[in-house]
């Protein structure tokens, strides 16, 4: 006791003196601290008493200390920055050389069981300013935003109902704004109509899933003491299903259930007319009925048969609509079918696009091993030429006039008559 009195007087004394500066930020933000001396002189950073780390001005070289924040903490100059803040690291920020102290605290906000709730039920609303529970801060309701009566970090609320549903606004210290959303449902169902003979199904179900975890429920009907109606249980094994034997009058989903808690009522008569209850108990104490009316009519003319109202079997429908890792089972499968199609035109583009290369250098290996012969090459030219060549070799050299005629010619120094 004495040790937390002379700690709020020193952090008492550092406000009134001017050196403690005091963060509330959000779970995930960033603080930004600064030291107050100059960038080449020696820093020591501590949290609670605990060192983050010592920088050398001259040379800069740090050394991490023993506390958590310096496995995250990062320094620019004299200013040290801690990221992605946690609740733990809520408390007192000390630089040595200028004695300045900073004060942190992480304020998150919450529901408590959950941000989804049922009729009725009760919840907390948190705004945890950690290390600093008594600090008052100012809670805005839904859905104008009017100021609540209190002004405490946690409040209850009994038995909410839809008013109590939406946007909760946390204030602290009129600088930071936490923002909550409140989602209240209950079951739901509507009246039926039905000819004789049909097989009719029963609606019971909540519009999302909850906070509260299921941990049982039944269907009733007053007037018909003599028919047996399944009930739901939840087992480690199986999770949350219905359990029911020989039951000859009503038919129910066999897998696991989510959030719809519908069954079939086969061959309806006119004695089955009235209302039936739908129960579904959570973790608490908390239980939600709702009632739906059947009435049941003379088939009209013509029609022959059974049939039922939905047009689909509850069993397809539950299972398309059940929870697979947070998504409903038919998103997953709508996913699979794109990515299964998508592959399959990623290939076939693949194989068009290697096809036409392989038919661009067949064409290209072809056009390279050809003669090309126009007809000004082979009819022209290489004739001319080869006339140019008979022709030369037709025609002799022209003879001389003297010796075309042998009797004409002039007799040499040596002919003699």
């Amino acid at each position: 006791m004495a040790i937390c009195k002379i700690l709020f007087f020193l952090l008492a004394l550092c406000v009134w003196c001017g050196k403690c500066e005091v963060f509330y930020k959000r779970v995930g933000d960033e603080v930004s601290m600064k030291c107050g001396v100059d960038s080449n002189s020696d820093i020591d950073w501590k949290f609670n008493g605990e060192s983050i780390f010592s920088i050398t001005g001259k040379s800069g070289t740090r050394r991490k200390g023993s506390s958590h924040i310096a496995f995250k903490a990062s320094a620019s100059g004299d200013t040290l920055k801690v990221p992605r803040l946690e609740t733990r690291d809520s408390g007192n920020y000390f630089c040595r050389q200028s004695g300045k102290h900073y004060t942190v605290r992480v304020v998150s906000a919450f529901v408590k069981p959950g941000p989804v709730l049922l009729q009725s039920s009760n919840a907390e609303l948190h705004c945890d300013i950690t290390g600093d529970p008594n600090t008052e801060v100012q809670w805005l309701r839904p859905p104008n935003g009017e100021e609540y009566k209190e002004k405490k970090q946690v409040i209850q609320l009994k038995s909410v109902t839809s008013k109590e549903a939406g946007q909760w606004t946390c204030l602290v210290k009129k600088d930071l704004k936490l923002i909550v959303a409140l989602t209240v449902v209950g079951l739901q169902t509507t009246a039926v109509n039905a000819s004789k003979g049909d097989n009719i199904e029963l609606p019971c179900s909540l519009p999302q899933s909850v906070s509260q975890r299921v941990v049982g429920g039944r269907w009733k009907a007053d007037h018909l003491p003599k028919v047996s109606f399944p009930t739901l249980t939840n087992t480690a094994g199986e999770g949350l299903h219905w359990n029911g034997n020989g039951l000859s009058k009503v038919n129910f989903t066999t897998g696991q259930l989510s959030t719809n808690f519908d069954v079939t009522l086969k061959n309806v008569q006119s004695s089955d007319d009235g209302t039936f209850v739908c129960t579904v108990e959570f973790d608490g104490g908390v239980s939600l009925s709702v009632e739906t009316t059947l009435r049941v009519m003379d088939k009209p003319s013509g029609v022959k048969g059974s049939n039922n109202r939905k047009g689909k079997p509850p069993a397809v429908m539950e299972s398309l609509t059940k929870e697979v890792y947070g998504l409903k089972l038919w998103i997953w499968i709508a996913v699979g079918a794109s990515s299964v199609a998508l592959i399959v035109l990623i290939v076939v583009i693949g194989v068009v696009q290697r096809r036409n290369k392989r038919m661009k250098k067949r064409v290209r290996t072809l056009r390279s091993m050809r003669q090309p012969l126009t007809d000004k090459d082979y009819c022209q030219c290489d004739r001319a030429e080869k006339e140019v060549e008979f022709g030369e070799q037709a025609r002799p050299l022209p003879v001389p006039r003297q010796h075309r005629n042998p009797r004409t010619r002039t007799a040499g120094p040596n002919h003699t008559n």
